[in-house]
């Protein structure tokens, strides 16, 4: 796939943007105590993603590529958000229980893993000139965020938006490493997504009815 610079720069500067606002909202998400604008953080995410995805796909002329941008803005940014917040409503509240991390700590631990993960990523893909090369970076970037809201936070829903998150972060890397899997495995993805949100709000909607609520430490009681 021969591209030449120049004609990419508007849209890399559209790519950059989107890929801004996608570390941003990650990293917002992260920011949250209540798990409605954590899963609203997630939905822009999504979007940003798909946004990226399309804008590469108008880049390359790639029809794949714009198909699975569509399915990833109607499923990630439309109907994967719309269980999770039918689940924190369901659960009552949306405010979340306390983390392992107050705010300001959990914030300067993120920052310390997007410094670490943009310089070690330099280090070892070099900074590219391809309409993605800011992609990779905020991929890794995001997939640490990802991480680290799962095991900081004690409510289980609140560790499910980490998991979708770190899975858009996943996909954000293969469209920057590979320019997009096949369509088939791309779809098969977001079936396998959507069908294991489904499972984990089941799983999340029996803790709350075991324990009262879905904070995950309180299944050390289960222990004989």
């Amino acid at each position: 796939m021969n591209l030449q610079l120049p004609d990419w720069l508007p849209r890399s500067n559209t790519v950059n943007l989107l890929a801004g606002a996608f570390l941003l909202s990650a990293l917002y998400a992260a920011a949250q105590r209540r798990t409605l604008a954590a899963i609203t953080a997630y939905r822009f995410n999504s979007l940003a993603l798909g946004g990226i995805a399309l804008t590469v796909a108008l880049a390359t002329g790639t029809r794949h590529i714009a198909l699975a941008a569509l399915l990833v803005i109607a499923v990630k940014g439309g109907v994967i958000p719309s269980l999770l917040r039918k689940q924190a409503l369901r659960g009552g509240g949306a405010l979340e229980t306390e983390p392992y991390f107050g705010v300001p700590a959990g914030m300067l631990v993120c920052g310390a893993l997007v410094v670490i993960a943009f310089s070690q990523t330099r280090a070892l893909f070099g900074s590219g000139v391809s309409i993605l090369a800011s992609c990779l970076p905020v991929s890794v970037a995001t997939t640490l965020v990802g991480m680290f809201l799962m095991v900081s936070r004690k409510q289980a829903l609140m560790q499910v938006v980490g998991l979708v998150i770190l899975e858009n972060a996943i996909f954000l890397a293969a469209v920057s490493l590979t320019y997009g899997m096949p369509l088939v495995v791309e779809m098969g993805v977001l079936l396998d997504l959507l069908v294991g949100v489904a499972l984990l709000g089941l799983f999340v909607s029996r803790i709350e009815q075991t324990h009262g609520s879905g904070d995950t430490t309180k299944l050390s009681d289960l222990k004989g």
